[in-house]
């Protein structure tokens, strides 16, 4: 029997927590700018984070998510104490909140699992 070799040497995986973050932190830059972050830029995030696709199963889109969540408390951290100053009352505040988290996409890619299970994931 013929061995099969891999045309490529295996790429070591990305520890998912410090890939995430590394996406996160290309995320903020967007978010600094007022910019919207769409799937495609998503997708590009964290296909550079973890110098893979979706589609090689290297991260999901529950993943990508937890990267523009992480992306938002990068901005808070950074951006939060003299945001949260000018904005006098906790409306003002809210709706400040809210303009940043409108930049984001919705969790509307499921996996397969958490659509059997009927959960947003």
């Amino acid at each position: 029997m013929n061995a099969i070799l891999p045309v490529t040497a295996p790429v070591a995986p990305v520890a998912p927590a410090s890939a995430i973050l590394a996406a996160a932190h290309h995320l903020l830059g967007h978010l600094e700018r007022g910019e919207r972050v769409d799937a495609p830029i998503l997708r590009a995030a964290m296909e550079a984070a973890f110098d893979a696709s979706d589609t090689s199963g290297a991260w999901g889109w529950k993943a990508a998510y937890d990267a523009c969540e992480a992306a938002t408390v990068l901005f808070l951290r950074k951006y939060g104490k003299p945001l949260f100053r000018k904005a006098a009352s906790p409306a003002a505040r809210l709706a400040a909140l809210s303009k940043i988290t409108g930049l984001l996409p919705t969790h509307t890619r499921r996996s397969e699992e958490s659509q059997a299970m009927q959960q947003m994931a």
